[in-house]
């Protein structure tokens, strides 16, 4: 294993907590296919949705999305976003990744900026990059305390299949019997689930501040089935309008008079999290690691409501242990450290748990969680990076025919 810094013992469940912070302001066959398989045609089930988007500050991205109807319910929906570097997608590109969200995330292009946005670097140097949308997305913010009850059965084995029915799609749409998968926070677990059932189907894993988590003890609370980001002091509407008066015009009055200006006010929020860590365990942007414009436009798009039966889930088990080990998978994977003194450890051990050789730890030492998928330094010491590994896998998966 490669890592660049030593790492502490680790911390339990520190990073799956993005709900908490919000609050305060708010998962098989074994089969490899041949590299002369034939692959089937994309399934009919996933259908596209309005027109290709364009980006101003990334000229030649397109956005294109589609969606698949998962169930009866309006709310029984996910999504994909496929950003890609050219107007008419080829064939086969030579890298596909998948990116899974982390909690109450979603797979929308929230800046138009490469330099903060995951999806946009990686499709302006060629990656054909599919980011996912899970059910939560489909779920509207004024959605009732009753309306949500249907979130008490939208465990992670529920979620998982989501993913699997995507991966499926990604693959025979972009003609690769193998992809990359990557996560952010709980995206990351979803992964490893994914690869311990499905590692015939990728050539890498890269992890974004994210670790295996085995969940709380207990149930939820009776009558409560999805966690809120918004808390009874902040309420949805006033969450919402903390980030847009950051958005347009972060030097104006803040909502709350001990604060200088409305970025101030957000600084402050990120920083002090106590969900993660309470020092600059989410964001860090008074060590210039995060810029609370960019921070607004990525907390905006959150879904509102989350199931909390996923909280008390502990769905990797020995037999799902057993199999991550033995996929060998290779893993690139990063990790803040301002969530707490342990939290490295956590994405460390988890990264090793697929038994590959090739796994290498990124420590970026004084990051909040946040900045990792949208700091300051992001394109240079993440996105960069990952480019470099990907392309570098890519190759020797060709070599082997994958």
């Amino acid at each position: 294993m490669n890592t660049s810094v030593n790492i502490r013992p680790c911390i339990h469940n520190a990073g799956f907590a993005i709900y908490l912070f919000l609050a305060s302001v708010t998962i098989a066959m074994s089969m490899v296919p041949a590299a002369n398989a034939q692959l089937a045609a994309p399934p009919k089930t996933f259908a596209a949705i309005g027109k290709p988007r364009m980006f101003a500050a990334a000229h030649g991205v397109y956005e294109f999305v589609f969606q698949e109807q998962r169930g009866p319910s309006p709310f029984d929906r996910i999504g994909l976003h496929r950003i890609t570097p050219e107007p008419k997608p080829p064939a086969h590109p030579t890298i596909v990744m998948l990116y899974l969200p982390g909690t109450n995330m979603n797979g929308e292009i929230a800046i138009d900026d490469p330099r903060y946005s995951l999806p946009l670097y990686m499709a302006s140097h060629g990656v054909d990059f599919w980011a996912l949308d899970y059910r939560t997305h489909f779920v509207p913010a004024s959605t009732s305390s009753a309306g949500l009850v249907e979130l008490q059965s939208w465990t992670n084995e529920m979620f998982e299949a989501d993913i699997s029915a995507a991966a499926r799609f990604v693959m025979a749409t972009a003609g690769r019997p193998r992809i990359f998968l990557a996560g952010f926070s709980r995206g990351v677990l979803f992964a490893y689930l994914y690869a311990a059932a499905h590692p015939e189907n990728l050539n890498g894993l890269v992890v974004f501040d994210g670790a295996i988590s085995h969940g709380r003890r207990g149930s939820p609370p009776p009558g409560i089935y999805a966690d809120d980001v918004s808390g009874k002091h902040l309420t949805w509407d006033k969450r919402q309008a903390l980030m847009r008066l950051v958005i347009d015009n972060p030097d104006g009055p803040a909502p709350l008079p001990q604060f200088k200006t409305a970025a101030d006010n957000l600084n402050h929020v990120v920083y002090d999290s106590a969900g993660f860590g309470g020092k600059g365990g989410l964001a860090n942007p008074f060590a210039g690691l995060a810029d609370p414009s960019v921070l607004a436009r990525i907390l905006i798009q959150y879904d509102r409501y989350w199931p909390n039966v996923q909280d008390y889930e502990d769905s990797f088990t020995p037999a799902m242990a057993e199999s991550l080990t033995n996929s060998r998978i290779p893993v690139l994977a990063f990790s803040s450290t301002n969530i707490g003194p342990d939290w490295a450890q956590g994405v460390a051990k988890s990264a090793a748990s697929t038994g590959s050789r090739d796994v290498t730890i990124k420590i970026l030492s004084n990051w909040g969680h946040l900045d990792v998928i949208c700091g300051t330094y992001a394109a240079h010491q993440v996105f960069a990076p990952v480019l470099l590994w990907l392309k570098k896998h890519s190759q020797a998966a060709s070599d082997s025919g994958g």
